[in-house]
């Protein structure tokens, strides 16, 4: 769809990233993704500045739905591959904090 909408731009450039976003996650090249969310970040920091600002109409309304719903696909399949790692990620920590606590406790 060819418009001028700003929020309409928006939309279509995270689509790209976040589709990105989960080509990586699937791979597990976890590096990567801190450097796409930021630019994810900046887009909707700044769609939530100009989206109630701008007046859609019906068609470009219905056509951010469609995208916005592409959106949260995607970023329902990246947290569902993210979150096992995390939580992997945080019983590992949370297992070198309890041998840390006992190496210092027994070797006093």
């Amino acid at each position: 769809m060819s418009s001028q909408s700003e929020v309409i731009h928006c939309y279509e450039q995270l689509l790209p990233l976040a589709a990105r976003m989960l080509t990586l996650a699937r791979e597990k090249e976890w590096g990567a993704l801190p450097e796409l969310e930021a630019q994810c970040s900046a887009f909707i920091a700044r769609l939530k500045i100009i989206e109630p600002l701008e007046k859609l109409d019906e068609q470009q309304r219905l056509y951010t739905y469609r995208l916005l719903d592409r959106l949260l696909a995607d970023r329902e399949a990246i947290v569902g591959i993210i979150a096992p790692q995390i939580a992997q990620l945080g019983a590992t920590l949370e297992s070198m904090r309890r041998s840390h606590g006992l190496n210092q406790a027994y070797s006093q």
